[in-house]
């Protein structure tokens, strides 16, 4: 009896244990990305594409994508510089 007691006790610790577990170890990465590379886009016949990949800027300004960002970037002195990836 004390066998089948003992058993339902660590079971029940590892029950309580394991969701704590889970959730810290089961999380996604966060994705990291480097900055945008604007001399990529240095070209001025450059045309950006309407891809929606949101770049938040220094200005609290939202732009569609890495393209548009630094074209904004350029026309405006480079008054302004990256905040993060998403929405502002």
């Amino acid at each position: 009896m004390s066998f089948f007691s003992s058993w339902i006790k660590a079971m029940f610790i590892i029950a309580l244990a394991f969701p704590l577990y889970s959730e810290t170890s089961f999380a996604p990465a966060p994705e990291f990305r480097f900055p945008p590379n604007c001399k990529l886009y240095s070209d001025p016949l450059q045309i950006c594409t309407k891809e929606l990949d949101p770049v938040c800027a220094t200005n609290a300004k939202t732009y569609h994508n890495e393209c548009t960002f630094c074209d904004e970037k350029m026309k405006n002195g480079h008054k302004f510089d990256f905040e993060h990836f998403g929405v502002c």
